[in-house]
């Protein structure tokens, strides 16, 4: 298990899988990805990391995008 600060200040702990998927897919923390990029399994993920504050979902027309939510100065 690992931690994480979101942007509000709060420590979030991660499982395996959820680790495993942000260290895969955010490299950057900048970087955008784009919910048809994903299978099945990772858009679940997503969706519960969104649900917890650690990603940010973004949606611009039809297009669903996640980004990194973390406070920039304590990661």
């Amino acid at each position: 298990m690992r931690a994480i600060v979101t942007k509000g200040g709060i420590y979030t702990w991660l499982n395996s899988r959820e680790n495993e998927f942000l260290e895969e897919n955010f490299d950057d923390r900048g970087k955008l990805l784009e919910k048809q990029n994903l299978d099945e399994r990772e858009q679940h993920v997503a969706q519960t990391l969104v649900s917890r504050g650690i990603l940010e979902k973004l949606v611009d027309n039809k297009t669903v995008m996640y980004k990194l939510n973390v406070n920039n100065y304590s990661r």
